[in-house]
């Protein structure tokens, strides 16, 4: 069962570089898809939102630069995270992954920019479910 989703941090929208909307999340689970592993620490996240991806191992193709509304929410849920961050091209998705396997977060991306979003800090009001961050 996935979590009902509460955003405090003053941004509503749902396109791509913002919210997880709850399909969107249960697609990312259901499908995944192709999962590709990257390199990615808080310092890669530039103050215009976007970021590019690295793979950690050998990757067939380039790819992308991806954009998200809220960076500096990024840059910190980067900085906390203790595990491993797929990129879910079929989902324009960050799949945050846990010590023990288990997901701990999902962040929506974009290959388009858009102007930056104000937010606050995340709280934890923004799940439902334990520690798992959804859509920053």
């Amino acid at each position: 069962m996935l979590p009902h989703f509460i955003h405090h941090d003053g941004c509503t929208r749902y396109a791509p570089g913002h919210h997880v909307h709850w399909i969107h999340a249960k697609k990312c689970a259901q499908e995944p898809g192709q999962a590709v592993e990257l390199l990615l620490t808080s310092s890669d996240v530039r103050d215009d939102g976007w970021l590019a991806l690295r793979a950690a191992f050998d990757h067939a193709g380039d790819l992308p630069e991806v954009w998200m509304h809220a960076p500096a929410d990024l840059r910190e849920l980067l900085a906390r995270h203790r595990g491993r961050v797929f990129w879910l091209p079929r989902w324009h998705a960050l799949r945050f992954v846990g010590l023990d396997g288990e997901a701990t977060g999902l962040v929506n991306v974009g290959t388009e920019g858009g102007a930056l979003c104000a937010t606050t800090a995340p709280g934890p009001q923004r799940t439902a479910r334990g520690d798992f961050t959804y859509g920053l």
